[in-house]
C-alpha cells in the first residue's frame, strides 16, 4: 500500500493532515527544521532529513512538498519512484527536476496550493463551461486575482504569516498581460496597480496588479488557440490603500532589483515589523472571471468569488492551502492523475469535487452568472 509523506510540516499543514486522517489516511509527517507543531502528536513527527526520507520511500509513494525551496525533495521523488504534489509555481528548475516523470510513470501535480491552486480550479471550470457555448467572433475577457490580507488592517495594509520573500521576488520580476488584444509588459508589477471592485454581497473596492505572465496559463486552462483574447490578466488582489502603504517597499525593490541578499534582508525586516498574531484573523479573497462579448455587448459572463476568514480556527491561508495539498495527495494515491507534470488537475470531475471541498471550507464562495438577474443582484 502506497504511503503519503508530507515534508517540511509546520503549523500551516495541520488542517490538511487532519483532512487525510478523517479519510482514514495516516501520512508520515516530516517536520521542518526546528519546528514541532503542537497540533501533531510528537510520536507522529520525524525531523526532515533527505537520507531518512529516501530510506522510507517505496515506489508509488506520494510526497507532499509545500515549499518553493523543496527542489531537493522533487529530485528525491524522481530518484525513488514517488509521485509528487507541490504547492508552488512551476519554474524552469522544477521542470528540469521532474523532467523524467512521464517516462518513469510518475505523476507530478504542481501549483496545488491556495494561489496558485484554487484559482486554477475556478479558471478551468469557467473555461470548460464557456467551451459548450463558444461562437466564432466572441471576444474574451479573462481575469484572475487572488491574495491574502489582514481582516483588520493597519496603514501598511498587509501582514505576514509566511515569509514575505516569495512575494518580494514576484514584485521584482517583470510581468505581462493582454490588453486590447496585445501583450503588454511592465518591468515591475507594482507599476500597473489599479482599482478593482470585488463582487461580494456588499461590494468592496480593492487594488489589483498582474503578478505573473498570463500566456502560459491560457494554454494550461484550455483556451482554444482560435479564440480571440481581448484582455487577460492573472495577478494579485490587495486591500485598498496597499499601493500607498507599500511605497517605500517599491522604492527599495526598484533600487535593488532581484538582488537575493537585498530581498532577503527586506523580507526579514517586513516579517519582523508586520507579522500576524497567532490567532489574528487573516482573510483570503479570489475573483476569477470570464466574459464573452459580441458587438460590444456581453453574451456570456461568469465569475467565481471566494472570501474566507481565519481566526481561532487557524489562518484561512493555511486551511485552504493545506486542504488543496491534501486533495492532491488523495488524487495521486487513487491514481487519478496521468504521468507527467501538471499545473493542477485537469479532470473535470476532480475539479468539481475539489471546488465543493473548497467552497465548504471557505465560508463564502460563489459562482456568479452576471447575465442572470438574480445572480447579478446578489453580486451587487
Amino acid at each position: 500500500m502506497s504511503r503519503i509523506h508530507w515534508v517540511h510540516c509546520g503549523p500551516d499543514a495541520v488542517f490538511g493532515l487532519r483532512h487525510l486522517q478523517q479519510r482514514g489516511i495516516e501520512p508520515m509527517v516530516w517536520t521542518a527544521h526546528g519546528v514541532s507543531p503542537d497540533e501533531i502528536p510528537a510520536g507522529q513527527q520525524r525531523p526532515y532529513e533527505a537520507a531518512a526520507l529516501k530510506a522510507e520511500l517505496a515506489r508509488g509513494d506520494i510526497i507532499v512538498a509545500p515549499r518553493p525551496t523543496d527542489l531537493e525533495v522533487a529530485r528525491i521523488a524522481m530518484d525513488c519512484g514517488a509521485h509528487l504534489a507541490v504547492g508552488w509555481h512551476v519554474s524552469p528548475t522544477l521542470r528540469e527536476a521532474v523532467g523524467a516523470a512521464a517516462g518513469r510513470g510518475l505523476s507530478v501535480l504542481a501549483e496545488v496550493g491556495m494561489v496558485p491552486g484554487i484559482d486554477h480550479l475556478m479558471a478551468r471550470d469557467l473555461v470548460n463551461d464557456y467551451r459548450q457555448v463558444a461562437q466564432d467572433g466572441d471576444r474574451l475577457h479573462f481575469s484572475s486575482y487572488g491574495g491574502g490580507m489582514p481582516k483588520h488592517p493597519d496603514n501598511f495594509r498587509h501582514k505576514f504569516n509566511l515569509s514575505p520573500l516569495p512575494l518580494l521576488n514576484a514584485l521584482a520580476t517583470p510581468t505581462s498581460w493582454i490588453g486590447q488584444g496585445e501583450t503588454r509588459r511592465a518591468a515591475f508589477p507594482f507599476e500597473v496597480i489599479r482599482s478593482f471592485d470585488l463582487n461580494l454581497p456588499t461590494p468592496e473596492r480593492h487594488e489589483v496588479y498582474p503578478h505573473y505572465d498570463v500566456a502560459p496559463y491560457l494554454e494550461a486552462y484550455g483556451f482554444d488557440p482560435g479564440w480571440t483574447i481581448a484582455t487577460a490578466e492573472r495577478g494579485a488582489i490587495r486591500l485598498k490603500g496597499w499601493k500607498q502603504g507599500w511605497a517605500a517597499v517599491f522604492a527599495s525593490i526598484r533600487q535593488t532589483g532581484k538582488d537575493a541578499e537585498a530581498l532577503a534582508t527586506l523580507s526579514e525586516t517586513l516579517w519582523a515589523e508586520h507579522p500576524f498574531a497567532p490567532e489574528e484573523a487573516d482573510r483570503i479573497v479570489l475573483s476569477v472571471a470570464l466574459r464573452a462579448e459580441r458587438d460590444g455587448r456581453a453574451r456570456w459572463h461568469r465569475e467565481w468569488v471566494l472570501d474566507s476568514t481565519g481566526g481561532r480556527s487557524g489562518f484561512a491561508r493555511f486551511r485552504l492551502k493545506s486542504l488543496m495539498l491534501a486533495l492532491a495527495a488523495e488524487a495521486l494515491l487513487a491514481g487519478r492523475v496521468e504521468p507527467g507534470l501538471h499545473i493542477g488537475p485537469t479532470d473535470p470531475e476532480l475539479i468539481a469535487n475539489w471546488l465543493v471541498e473548497i467552497t465548504h471550507e471557505a465560508g463564502f464562495a460563489r459562482r456568479i452568472d452576471h447575465l442572470r438577474s438574480d445572480d447579478a443582484k446578489g453580486a451587487a
